[in-house]
């Protein structure tokens, strides 16, 4: 038997041990990304708490704590300590991006809230891939549906994913998302905090290029002509274009080595990016629908389509987002050319308007709301 095969079981026997601690009503233990960042929902929420002086312990675990600067009124713990077992085991609210890892156990009086990383997909997801995912994967998945108490969605096509492909039959409520609160409120505080953090140039057009991973691992699709992508944007719209470049998570460390190219793959919070660049590139990631809530262009570039769409299902036909879709290079400068934008915003209110969304920069009050009530509740 592996090793791993016995510590699990162990984690899951010192969570419960630390329920020998009565539940602190008035904590609130946050994660997103499985750690990895002080980022995404879970960030915005937790900001959001401190803005409306609710008077809780908030706590955001993180791999790296010693490398993060926290705002005030957040305290952090290192993932996968004695310490970070026993605020699981004692917080009143989770609240999570991402799935919980297998050996989670949830008591009675916890309350979970789960915030997806991903507003509104175009790749098929969870459930409804069920064929191509792992079977401990799906375990894992099914394991934590059953923990969650609140799935928070922004529309009602996404409350419909929420239903039929996150193995959950409990609460779903649609909130917005919380984290393109600040992008749709104060995107021009967002954009000074990136342009100083990357050191920018704040008289530059920056068009932000974030792909997704390719299930089959494959990262030559990612070395496209950069300085012809600048140009043409450039001749099209004039001024100085420069590209930064944002990979997922899963390909972070291919180690592209590009010249001419901001590589901010490392800046943790993607939202502050949106607000720098002036236009999205990208291929299937649900990037494009946080982008374009700014109105500011969306193209779509899918060199591998035929490929890709042979092993990931989508949840809509390309040609019906209201977004440009280029197969090559030349086909982008084409629809980079030709882009209007009294049209392009035509295509956004239709579709935005079929899916029923719910993005008015409120959703992390929404939020604070639900966790206020269900302190509330404890405290009767």
């Amino acid at each position: 038997m592996k090793i791993k095969q016995y510590v699990k079981p162990l984690l899951t026997l010192i969570i419960k041990l630390f329920w020998i601690f009565p539940i602190k009503k008035n904590k609130i233990l946050f994660s997103a990304f499985s750690a990895r960042s002080f980022s995404d929902n879970p960030k915005y929420i937790a900001k959001q708490v401190i803005d409306e002086n609710l008077k809780v312990d908030c706590v955001f675990v993180l791999r790296a704590p010693g490398e993060v600067t926290l705002p005030d009124g957040i305290r952090s713990v290192k993932y996968n300590t004695l310490r970070f077992l026993y605020e699981l085991a004692t917080s009143k609210i989770w609240v999570d991006n991402t799935r919980k890892q297998n050996f989670v156990v949830k008591r009675r009086g916890q309350v979970y809230i789960q915030t997806w990383h991903g507003s509104i997909p175009f790749k098929k997801i969870e459930k409804d891939i069920e064929s191509t995912l792992s079977d401990k994967y799906i375990k894992t998945a099914q394991r934590d549906s059953k923990m969650i108490d609140y799935l928070l969605t922004n529309s009602s096509f996404g409350k419909e994913i929420c239903r039929n492909a996150f193995w959950y039959d409990g609460e779903i409520r649609t909130t917005g998302t919380p984290r393109v609160d600040k992008l749709l409120t104060e995107s021009a505080n967002l954009r000074m905090q990136a342009i100083n953090a990357l050191r920018l140039d704040p008289k530059t057009h920056y068009v932000l290029y974030a792909p997704t991973f390719r299930d089959n691992g494959d990262t030559r699709i990612y070395r496209i002509d950069f300085k012809r992508i600048s140009q043409i944007f450039a001749d099209r719209f004039g001024g100085e274009w420069k590209i930064i470049l944002k990979l997922h998570p899963n390909i972070k460390d291919i180690g592209l080595g590009l010249d001419g190219v901001i590589d901010a793959t490392s800046f943790p919070d993607i939202i502050e990016l949106y607000s720098v660049a002036s236009v999205l590139v990208t291929d299937y990631s649900s990037a494009m629908f946080d982008f374009s809530l700014t109105k500011k262009p969306v193209f779509l570039l899918m060199e591998d389509w035929k490929s890709f769409s042979k092993i990931r299902s989508t949840y809509f036909r390309r040609e019906k987002l209201p977004f440009p879709v280029a197969n090559n290079i030349d086909e982008l400068s084409e629809k980079i050319n030709d882009f209007d934008a009294n049209v392009y915003a035509l295509k956004l209110r239709r579709f935005y308007g079929k899916l029923s969304i719910v993005e008015d920069g409120l959703a992390s009050h929404r939020v604070v709301s639900l966790m206020r009530n269900v302190i509330s509740d404890s405290n009767r």
